[in-house]
């Protein structure tokens, strides 16, 4: 009896501090994006007051339209710019809500080591200054989130109306932020291979059906289609720093002794092809001096580049941490394929001018929750203590992006 009494306990509390410190976050006007956030939702702003006004001629951002739309509806109902940022940051809470409702779909353990996974969440840099400052990529997360429920539940019930309910979301995020239409994708392969071809065949014209609005909004701001920019830029420098990052999230994900020793029994049964394959890679990189001659001043790059700048003035730790991300994303799908298009979908999601770290976060810790049941996830809600290791991790991030931030840290990295 008292045991249970201290869990619970312990399981507010766990709850409770979360939503508690993103609360005084929010009137604190805090931004752990190191002001992005910030600059984001004031330079977009004037697109929710011309979207007020009935003015739908602005093209400011090359972001789908629906999140600032919504925004607009918020803000014809109240009319003040502080309302509209308290009813999003009380919106920004259907995700760790709906999350812990996928979790509960997927993974059969205890309710008590869901809530804290989910809680944790809200400790998130990314997510606290999305949810603060009404950020799009938060809106497109969550319709994800909503979306994916419903997949699950028709995997579970068969229903075909849930079908419907899981597209319709999926398309509400793509006109949030257009990147999560690769997401989509994965819905309709699932779809094809599942399930007869006439409903796949009305799944499939409802899609098209879904996709139409959005060939009207390229039309009038075609700079959603842009790649340009995109194109132009040093593909080492972002695939490097997409998987630099994807390595920094799964350092979370490995942080406990049931993964870490999986990681390490599949190392042990490679093949010596592949063991020459992966010293071929390493001395390749490390024998083209230019790969380390990537701007110190570039803005984005995520921890490790920042960090390996702050340290050595260089690019050796970032470089450490590209190829330890594509090694270890290798020995991931060695063990588990279905990983394989979550970490394609992420690169390709993020294929920008400039990479930052929010393209990733919370989306990459959502996706590999999600999608499909597997052990990086399954070992840590295995148990409570792996639960809170966790938690706690998150925490500590959450620490040291404060500590970034008041100490102006990743901005003066550069002398």
């Amino acid at each position: 009896m008292r045991k249970n009494i201290k869990n619970n306990i312990i399981l507010i509390f766990l709850t409770i501090i979360p939503i508690l410190s993103l609360l005084i976050g929010f009137f604190l006007n805090e931004d752990l994006s190191t002001g992005g956030a910030k600059w984001d939702f004031n330079l977009t702003w004037p697109i929710v007051i011309n979207y007020s006004n009935l003015n739908f001629s602005t093209d400011i951002t090359r972001h789908m339209p629906l999140h600032y739309a919504l925004l607009s509806l918020v803000n014809v109902t109240f009319n003040d710019q502080n309302l509209v940022k308290i009813f999003y940051l009380f919106f920004s809470f259907l995700l760790p809500f709906f999350l812990y409702l996928n979790l509960s779909k997927i993974y059969n353990c205890k309710k008590s080591i869901l809530i804290i996974f989910s809680s944790c969440f809200l400790f998130i840099p990314l997510f606290r200054a999305s949810a603060i400052w009404s950020n799009a990529h938060l809106t497109a997360t969550v319709f994800f989130l909503i979306g994916n429920f419903f997949y699950l539940k028709s995997k579970t019930n068969n229903i075909f109306i849930y079908k419907i309910i899981n597209l319709l979301f999926l398309s509400l995020a793509i006109y949030c932020i257009q990147t999560y239409l690769l997401l989509f994708l994965f819905y309709l392969y699932n779809y094809f291979s599942s399930e007869k071809i006439t409903d796949f065949i009305k799944l499939f014209l409802f899609s098209a059906l879904l996709s139409l609005p959005g060939l009207f909004f390229i039309i009038l701001n075609p700079r959603i289609i842009d790649l340009g920019n995109v194109m132009s830029r040093d593909i080492f420098y972002t695939i490097s720093t997409n998987f630099s990052v994807m390595f920094f999230f799964l350092l979370f994900l490995l942080f406990n002794k049931e993964n870490f020793l999986i990681i390490i029994n599949t190392i042990k049964n490679l093949n010596k092809k592949e063991i020459v394959s992966i010293f071929l890679l390493v001395f390749f990189v490390f024998y083209n001096q230019e790969l380390f001659a990537l701007d110190p001043r570039l803005r984005g790059g995520g921890f490790f580049y920042k960090l390996s700048y702050l340290i050595f003035k260089n690019n050796l730790i970032f470089i450490f941490s590209f190829l330890l991300g594509l090694i270890f994303s290798y020995i991931i799908i060695k063990k588990e394929p279905k990983f394989i298009y979550i970490f394609i979908t992420l690169n390709l999601m993020s294929l920008n001018f400039i990479v930052y770290q929010k393209y990733f976060e919370p989306l990459f810790f959502i996706m590999v929750s999600i999608l499909f049941k597997n052990f990086l996830i399954n070992n840590i809600l295995l148990s409570f203590k792996n639960a809170l290791i966790f938690y706690s991790l998150i925490f500590l991030y959450f620490m040291i992006a404060h500590i970034n931030i008041l100490n102006k840290i990743s901005n003066n990295v550069v002398s």
